[in-house]
């Protein structure tokens, strides 16, 4: 069974922490589960609890987190939540001499010592197979909306993409690119598609 177990960790109520704990805790979203779960299934797992993940791929229906993770994929929420490796807080690891490597921290911000959790992020299964892990979640939104702006050069793409930036902030969750050719070869494919010209 690749999916075995997946549970949210919440901070509890005020009134069970300690005064100091509660006056320097951050309130902090976490999933923590096996590396063979498949990336949707852990997408709609937090949707119902009204978290969404910090990557989100085309392949994810079949993609699992582990490879996700030894392969540090990038994904579309690239913009919002910065690199999946940057949301990862801690992995368990088995060696090729059979050794289990516990670096499972809970700690968003975890300065003691070397972080060997990153040796293995991206390293594609080389210096060892990854087994579990502990990764940040965020709050889903609402609403999304979707805007189409058509420019003239690549250079006012990138213009666009600074001011989007600067007025959407951490609200815009992915900007996406794509010449002439690539919007002949959709509307061609799609005839039915409805699109708004300005």
């Amino acid at each position: 069974r690749r999916m075995f177990f997946f549970q949210m960790i919440r901070r509890p109520p005020r009134s069970t922490q300690s005064r100091s704990s509660a006056a320097s805790d951050v309130y902090k979203r976490q999933v923590h589960g096996e590396a063979g779960c498949i990336l949707e299934s852990l997408q709609q797992f937090l949707s119902q609890k009204g978290y969404e993940m910090p990557l989100d791929l085309g392949a994810k229906g079949s993609c699992q987190i582990g490879g996700n993770i030894a392969t540090h994929a990038g994904g579309i929420n690239f913009v919002k939540h910065g690199p999946f490796r940057g949301n990862i807080l801690g992995l368990e690891v088995v060696l090729a001499n059979g050794e289990i490597l516990n670096m499972n921290s809970k700690i968003r911000k975890d300065n003691t010592g070397y972080d060997l959790k990153q040796l293995f992020i991206g390293s594609e299964g080389t210096l060892g197979v990854i087994t579990k892990a502990n990764i940040q979640c965020y709050s889903r939104e609402k609403g999304r909306h979707m805007l189409f702006v058509k420019v003239k050069s690549f250079e006012d793409v990138l213009k666009l993409y600074k001011l989007s930036k600067r007025f959407l902030t951490r609200s815009m969750a992915a900007f996406e690119y794509f010449d002439c050719y690539a919007y002949e070869s959709v509307i061609s494919s799609l005839p039915n598609l409805s699109l708004i010209h300005i």
